[in-house]
């Protein structure tokens, strides 16, 4: 009897021990590498401080880095849906969009708040009621959180949000920034940090309106975000980003100067690591991680038509783990 029961208790063992070789477990399903993209600009300083510092490395040791520059948030949107990036970043607006058409992305953290700055180098122009329709404003695409912030000014100031769409032109923030100092081809930028000041240094060019006095007070500019999917598929790498994200936005805020100093070495900035430390202290310039404005943003465009459905709280939009924090 006891040579029956060691018998039937090893073969147990052995079947047991089969069907768990059998089924992967989560960490072998997980992704070996992760896409992330970024934008040209300081609001993305988490991101390039991530990649400067080899932090995904120390929080996912053994997972590929893959990272990608794109200029605008509808081509990181197309991208995604091509299966082509893991975590997304951008502006408010787009992703707002993105959730709204069902896409399932929810917020992994956020970079920053920043003013948006309109800048001319027309002197007549000192409100949205000047402008022409001869007159051009670049920005980075229909859709991105500066169009949506100049159809809110639009239409506190002209009584239509969309008074001014057919004047705006597309146009990546370098290219943009070059040509409203030569004064070539547009007439205004709506643009962000460094772009707006290092226009305003240039001289001859003056702010007409910044997106705080439009909101109403301070909102995040750029997000990062990823699918519910992806998410729930890679919850060592989702938790291994946001770990790196933490720690990136520590660094920030704890040194500042050697952040700037990896900004412009990264990104071959003109500017020195003083200059550029001077526009992370502008009024209103955060290095936060959790959103703030955005339901702001998701009303206006709902009361606009832009999107169907207006969630009840900003929590929606995001992972639970950012849900403690005193977002809006």
């Amino acid at each position: 009897m006891v040579t029956l029961t060691k018998r039937w208790l090893g073969g147990a063992l052995i079947l047991a021990l089969g069907l768990l070789l059998a089924v992967p477990t989560t960490e072998a399903q997980e992704a070996k590498v992760i896409r992330i993209v970024k934008q040209p600009g300081l609001g993305y300083l988490g991101l390039i401080v991530m990649r400067a510092r080899g932090l995904l490395e120390k929080h996912l040791p053994g997972v590929a880095v893959e990272w990608n520059e794109l200029t605008s948030g509808p081509v990181i949107r197309d991208a995604m849906l091509a299966g082509q990036l893991d975590i997304g970043s951008g502006g408010l607006a787009p992703f707002i969009l993105a959730v709204d058409k069902g896409l399932g992305w929810k917020i992994v953290g956020t970079l920053n708040d920043m003013p948006l700055y309109l800048n001319t180098y027309k002197p007549e122009i000192k409100s949205l009621k000047d402008f022409t329709p001869g007159d051009k404003i670049a920005l980075p695409a229909p859709g991105s959180i500066q169009h949506i912030t100049l159809q809110m000014a639009a239409e506190r100031e002209l009584g239509n949000p969309k008074a001014l769409d057919n004047i705006i032109v597309a146009m990546a923030h370098p290219e943009a920034r070059a040509a409203l100092i030569s004064k070539k081809e547009i007439t205004a930028h709506l643009t962000s940090p460094p772009f707006q000041y290092q226009e305003l240094k240039a001289g001859g060019i003056h702010k007409v309106l910044d997106s705080y006095q439009v909101v109403g007070g301070p909102h995040t500019f750029n997000i990062l975000w990823t699918t519910e999917k992806w998410a729930k598929a890679n919850p060592t790498l989702m938790k291994g980003f946001y770990n790196a994200l933490v720690e990136a936005l520590e660094f920030i805020n704890k040194s500042p100067l050697e952040a700037a100093k990896v900004f412009v070495e990264s990104e071959k900035s003109k500017d020195t690591p003083e200059t550029t430390l001077g526009y992370m202290k502008e009024p209103g310039v955060r290095f936060v991680i959790y959103p703030t404005g955005l339901m702001t943003y998701a009303r206006f465009m709902h009361k606009t038509g832009l999107i169907k459905k207006l969630p009840p709280s900003w929590k929606e939009y995001a992972f639970e783990h950012l849900h403690s924090f005193p977002g809006n």
